[in-house]
C-alpha cells in the first residue's frame, strides 16, 4: 500500500480533490517451485503497484491475494471464479460510491479464468458506473516488451526468481536444488538459475515506466485491458 500510513482522512482527499487512478495489486496463493513464497505473485503485483503509486503521487491498495489457482496439492487456493468476480467489483464499487472514477488494476497472476472474471467485473462496473479501469497483466508487459519469453519462462522461473530478488532477497531459498533436480518437479518452467537482482531491476523498471507511460496518455473514458 502507498502511502504505507495511508488514514482514510487522506484517502478521502486523494479520491475529493486529487481525482488521480486508485491502483489495486491482484495476486494469488499458489505454489513457485521450491525457492519462492507462495505468495510472490502478490508480491510482485503489490511492490510495482507501490512504487507506480509512490513515483506519481497516486495511491495504491493493500492486494487482493487469494484468487483462482488450479487446485493441486495446499500450495494453490482456489477461489471460485464468480467469487472472486464478484469480490473485485464489490471493491471496486465500494470506492466508486465515495466518487472515485479512474482505477488501475496490476496483476501477478495469469490464467483463462483469471482474465475472464476480471474483464466481466470490470465490464460490468463500466457498463453500471461508468467506471474507467485499466487492468495489466505483468507477465503480458514483458513479454510484449520481448524482455521475458513466457513460452519458455511462464511459472517461478528466470523473471519471477529475479524480482523478488529485488524485492526482498532474503524470500528466494536456496536454488542449488535446482542443479540436482529436474525444476519442473517443483512447479518450475523456466531457470531460476539464471536468474539475478541485476534482471529483476531491469523488468521492474520496465513494467512501471509502461504502465506509468500509459496512463499519463490514456483518458480514462473507458477500459483498457492487458491480460
Amino acid at each position: 500500500m502507498h502511502p504505507h500510513n495511508l488514514s482514510w482522512v487522506e484517502l478521502k482527499e486523494y479520491i475529493e480533490e486529487i481525482r488521480g487512478p486508485i491502483i489495486l495489486p491482484i495476486g494469488s496463493v499458489e505454489g513457485h517451485g521450491a525457492h519462492l513464497p507462495i505468495n510472490t505473485d502478490t508480491l510482485i503485483a503489490s511492490f510495482i503497484a507501490d512504487k507506480l503509486a509512490e513515483r506519481n503521487g497516486w495511491v495504491s491498495l493493500p492486494p487482493i491475494t487469494y484468487t483462482i489457482a488450479i487446485p493441486i496439492r495446499p500450495r494453490n487456493v482456489h477461489v471460485k471464479p464468480r467469487t472472486f468476480g464478484d469480490y473485485l467489483q464489490s471493491i471496486i464499487e465500494h470506492f466508486i460510491k465515495f466518487g472515485q472514477e479512474k482505477f488501475v488494476l496490476i496483476i501477478g497472476h495469469g490464467g483463462p479464468q483469471m482474465k475472464k472474471a476480471i474483464i466481466e467485473a470490470c465490464n460490468n462496473l463500466y457498463e453500471s458506473h461508468n467506471a474507467s479501469i485499466i487492468a495489466f497483466r505483468v507477465a503480458r508487459i514483458l513479454e510484449e516488451l520481448n524482455l521475458v519469453d513466457t513460452s519458455k519462462d511462464k511459472h517461478a522461473g528466470t523473471w519471477e526468481t529475479s524480482c523478488i530478488m529485488v524485492i526482498n532477497s532474503s524470500l528466494v531459498r536456496d536454488l542449488e536444488v535446482y542443479r540436482r533436480l529436474e525444476p519442473r518437479k517443483y512447479g518450475v518452467i523456466g531457470n531460476p538459475l539464471e536468474a539475478s537482482p541485476e534482471l529483476g531491476l531491469e523488468f521492474i523498471e520496465a513494467v512501471i515506466s509502461h504502465i506509468e507511460n500509459f496512463i499519463k496518455s490514456f483518458r480514462f473514458s473507458e477500459c483498457y485491458y492487458k491480460l
